[in-house]
């Protein structure tokens, strides 16, 4: 006989959905809003978890962060449910053809296609709505306000519950790599004021995608995630005679420390992650070695 759900309480009527993995990519944790309308916040738990979930606790309605596979891979098990996608990128949400260009790049598109399939069960399922930052979903005891926090993708949006400053902060995640911004699109300042702007809430319980609950210490927590940029670039920096090329420099892989998946799309993301920095540090390396 399959075990029930497990459910963690955040505060009543908002619950944290364990994710396999224990939420670590290319899993992440998902949440319930439990009311006369039973919502769920981003399909990437996984397979079993949204199985007994859709067994047990039928959902009415689905709202997504932001369109990473990891937070969206299980929305087309929601057929004819409602789902609310952030409107910044709205064209391509859900739309694995198109989100695989956007993340992956036109040459490595069939590779992360791929990927997501095998790894995440993704296929495509498009929104029926979209929202933006400062809309409030309002399901009665719990309301939550959308904030929009760019910089990992052009479309992460993090939910604030005021009443018992509960922060919904899905991929300002807390963990120990840092902040992800790995696509064309991601913007490191961008990543910087979001998490400044999360900051200036003093939310009294933080609940991240990958890390789930923290209820102490999350201003030096915070501090300490957005600590990881400037670092990064004292790294580079410490690298850099170390290299000619930056494909010299992709090859140490300083951020990943190596491609255990996926080995070209992540390749690809760490050399997004480096150029980003060398563009903040003013630094340019040839592709190619110069020739003689």
């Amino acid at each position: 006989m399959e075990m029930s759900i497990t459910l963690t309480e955040i505060i009543p009527g908002l619950f944290l959905v364990p994710a396999e993995n224990d939420g670590r990519f290319p899993f992440a944790h998902s949440f319930l809003v439990e009311g006369a309308t039973r919502v769920l916040i981003d399909a990437g738990c996984g397979v079993s978890a949204i199985g007994r979930l859709q067994r047990e606790r039928p959902i009415d309605l689905v709202i997504a962060s932001h369109s990473h596979p990891d937070h969206t891979a299980l929305n087309w098990k929601f057929d004819g449910t409602p789902i609310y996608a952030p409107q910044y990128a709205a064209d391509t949400f859900g739309n694995l053809e198109l989100l695989s260009e956007r993340f992956a790049g036109r040459e490595l598109a069939s590779e992360w296609r791929a990927f997501v399939g095998a790894a995440m069960n993704f296929k495509t399922a498009l929104p029926t709505h979209t929202f933006a930052d400062g809309y409030v979903f309002d399901f009665g005891k719990i309301r939550l306000t959308a904030l929009h926090t760019p910089g990992h993708t052009v479309d992460h949006m993090c939910l604030f519950e005021p009443v018992h400053g509960v922060l919904l902060s899905f991929d300002i995640d807390l963990t120990s790599f840092g902040p992800w911004y790995a696509h064309a699109e991601s913007d490191i300042a961008a990543f910087e004021d979001s998490i400044r702007k999360v900051m200036a809430l003093q939310p009294r319980l933080l609940v991240s995608s990958h890390k789930g609950i923290f209820a102490e210490d999350i201003p030096a927590r915070l501090q300490r995630y957005l600590d990881v940029i400037p670092a990064r670039d004292q790294m580079l920096r410490d690298l850099l005679p170390r290299v000619e090329t930056l494909d010299d420099l992709i090859d140490l892989s300083p951020f990943y420390r190596g491609y255990p998946y996926a080995p070209e799309v992540m390749r690809y993301w760490e050399g997004q992650m480096i150029r980003k920095h060398l563009d903040r540090l003013g630094v340019v390396l040839p592709e190619e070695p110069m020739k003689q």
